[in-house]
């Protein structure tokens, strides 16, 4: 049998961590235009519960099923229930690695290189990208480290060169209309984030407490959200309201030492952000493949992957507003809180089943 890879918890800290922050650098305020200004600077705390309750479900999953994957307990049940869900799973991360990718071409198309063709860029960071999933999971680990330190620097000498414009009187008050948006637009990101639900696949490569990772990912990322969402407030104020990448303004106010713009710097960061975002969504695939039905094929599954994601970039990334309407659809929530609950609770509820009736007999 061929052998899996595994990573640290810190490896796997920095690849989630990562993978999870381009979409907040390519935050569209269409999507969010529903939530008050003034709750944007909060609204990090709310889905950071949404997804601790998220977590707490891959954990007790998790625990229950002796540290194995949900394809893999579902393999204990019927390997036919296993491959079925394995499929599931596996168009869940082709989407979502399609709409990250979607999502990035938007922002370099809208405010960097103006109605640019950017498709061969993009054929070359899926190219990357399944080179790099084919290379395996040590790869984008090693990667992440390296990346999550420059990138973490970045951002800070950005919020430091920018605390000169900080002005109280650009925040708004909270809650205007209640608590209600706030909740609804917490939920709204959470679901769309593929990060927590790749753990019911990726758990099984992870050497260290995974327990710990999981929450410690969470919070450190909500709290980093936070104090971007608070500067963002307290430096553009109106203005930011009006722009489409909110995010990126700060980037062109930002300027240190020789650097006139860091903008520029950050958008190559950026890219690479998405790379490991798209390389480890289609890692994902081949080892829910691997878990499901033992020994593939790795490079055609991974081209058929990948062209999987250039075909949901292709759908959703004609215009912004196209984009926009395809990921609110109620359709994603269904699917986000199928495959992050139902199902791995299901599985593992018929898990236990089996295991008790088995000791019995």
């Amino acid at each position: 049998m061929e052998k899996i890879g595994k990573i640290s918890t810190g490896q796997m800290f920095c690849v989630l961590f990562l993978s999870r922050i381009i979409s907040l650098f390519t935050f569209m305020l269409p999507s969010a235009s529903y939530l008050p200004a003034g709750d944007r600077i909060i609204t990090a705390i709310p889905v950071m519960l949404f997804e601790f309750l998220y977590a707490g479900i891959v954990i007790f999953t998790l625990k229950k099923n002796e540290a194995q994957s949900i394809l893999e307990t579902a393999k204990n049940i019927s390997p036919n229930l296993s491959k079925i869900l394995a499929v599931f799973y596996i168009l869940a991360f082709i989407w979502f690695a399609g709409i990250g990718t979607a999502r990035f071409e938007l922002f370099i198309s809208t405010v960097m290189f103006p109605n640019s063709e950017l498709t061969l860029m993009i054929v070359i960071l899926l190219v990357a990208a399944l080179y790099a999933s084919l290379k395996g999971i040590e790869a984008i680990g090693r990667a992440s480290v390296i990346l999550i330190t420059i990138l973490g620097t970045s951002v800070i000498f950005i919020l430091l060169t920018v605390t000169g414009e900080f002005e109280y009187s650009n925040l708004k008050p909270l809650f205007t209309e209640g608590l209600s948006p706030v909740t609804g637009f917490a939920f709204y990101v959470s679901v769309r984030a593929a990060e927590i639900m790749t753990l019911h696949v990726s758990t099984p490569v992870i050497n260290g407490n995974v327990k710990k990772m999981i929450f410690s990912w969470i919070s450190v990322f909500a709290a980093v959200c936070s104090v971007i969402l608070l500067c963002l407030s307290g430096v553009t104020g109106e203005y930011g309201d009006d722009q489409i990448f909110p995010l990126y303004t700060l980037t062109v106010i930002a300027k240190f030492g020789i650097f006139e713009r860091l903008d520029d710097i950050l958008t190559g960061l950026w890219v690479l952000c998405s790379f490991i975002q798209v390389a480890f969504l289609l890692y994902l695939c081949l080892l829910s493949l691997r878990q499901s039905f033992g020994k593939i094929k790795k490079i055609p599954s991974a081209i058929i992957c990948t062209l999987g994601v250039f075909i949901v970039y292709i759908i959703t990334s004609d215009t912004v507003t196209v984009f926009s309407e395809t990921v609110s659809s109620k359709f994603v929530d269904i699917m986000f809180i199928v495959l992050i609950a139902a199902v791995p609770l299901s599985v593992t509820i018929l898990n236990i089943h089996k295991r008790n009736r088995r000791r019995k007999t």
